[in-house]
């Protein structure tokens, strides 16, 4: 194992951080990469961009999607095209910027871990000026991931890097999801492999103040349900009761209009964390997912208990 990385980079429009993306990848100290990107029908300076670069470093590979396929379509693509001989597989986003020593310490926990098959890491947030704004942690040890993966996305897309047998065997994103893909594939892999996560993070997490995820709200909270009924049915257990109140919360959720679960979202789980409303986004909601829907839980069976007992005929 000569520890050669394969870095796959779906892009779609995204001309205004493409260039301090690529620039991360390029400034990598472990140089044993290839970087394949592939532009999925941008309307920007995006493809442009990417020939440019590619035209410099021969570590560069373009494939250009003639339309906008979408997201899950494209990340198929580039799992598709990883060549034979390379041994780890990194994923990224193009808003996004990688540490100078990512390959470098995830290519070197993966080596010194052999039991564990994937490794992702905390990660550092920033705005689209590129400061830092805040901080996301999740549990980093093999044994807490398995634990809490099956109720909770703790794992960074971005910042993940996987054995190339892993994601072999794993087979590719499941076409049925176009938002919450990479958690119905994390419970996949869970399945024969351990994930972790490391302390430091290796990559800076974009989120720009201008973009508005209330259209995916609804969409998320659904399939996080349907991936967690659907993998405790696969492995031949019942779900746990705790699982279940949390699922007949997001239920009762999805009957409220998106605005209203947003509002509640932010009251229940920003606050407590610091984090501004306005940088919601997949990967914040599957981090408070847990602790949102455990009030919302309480708050449903408040309410019904309220009702049922004001139904009951005074006794005297």
């Amino acid at each position: 194992m000569n520890g050669k990385t394969i870095i796959l980079l779906p892009v779609y429009n995204a001309g205004q951080f493409l260039r301090e993306c690529l620039d991360s990848v390029i400034a990598q100290t472990h140089a044993e990469w290839q970087l394949i990107a592939c532009n999925d029908g941008s309307k920007d300076s995006s493809l442009k961009i990417l020939k440019e670069y590619a035209a410099h470093d021969h570590r560069i590979t373009i494939l250009n999607n003639p339309e906008n396929m979408g997201i899950t379509a494209t990340r198929n693509r580039l799992l598709k095209n990883i060549p034979d001989d390379s041994d780890f597989i990194a994923l990224l986003d193009s808003d996004d910027v990688c540490f100078p020593d990512r390959l470098m310490r995830q290519i070197d926990f993966l080596k010194k871990n052999p039991d564990v098959g994937a490794v992702s890491s905390n990660l550092e947030i920033i705005d689209e000026n590129s400061k830092t704004t805040g901080f996301r942690r999740y549990p980093c040890s093999a044994k807490k991931v398995q634990k809490i993966l099956p109720y909770n996305n703790v794992l960074a897309q971005p910042a993940m890097m996987l054995r190339k047998d892993v994601i072999q065997r794993a087979g590719n994103y499941s076409t049925e999801y176009s938002v919450c893909e990479d958690y119905e594939l994390w419970l996949r892999i869970l399945e024969f492999a351990d994930f972790a996560n490391l302390p430091e993070p290796v990559i800076k997490y974009r989120i720009s103040s201008g973009q508005s995820k209330q259209r995916q709200l609804k969409t998320t909270l659904k399939n996080t349900i349907k991936i967690q009924r659907e993998y405790f049915k696969r492995i031949g257990c019942r779900r746990p009761f705790k699982l279940f109140l949390r699922h007949i919360a997001g239920y009762f959720l999805l009957l409220l209009p998106s605005p209203w679960i947003l509002k509640l979202f932010c009251l229940l789980t920003y606050k407590k964390n610091r984090i501004r409303c306005h940088e919601f986004d997949s990967g914040t909601f599957s981090q408070g997912f847990d602790h949102f829907n455990g009030s919302i839980c309480c708050l449903v069976t408040y309410s019904y208990c309220y009702i049922k007992f004001m139904k009951q005929p005074k006794i005297y």
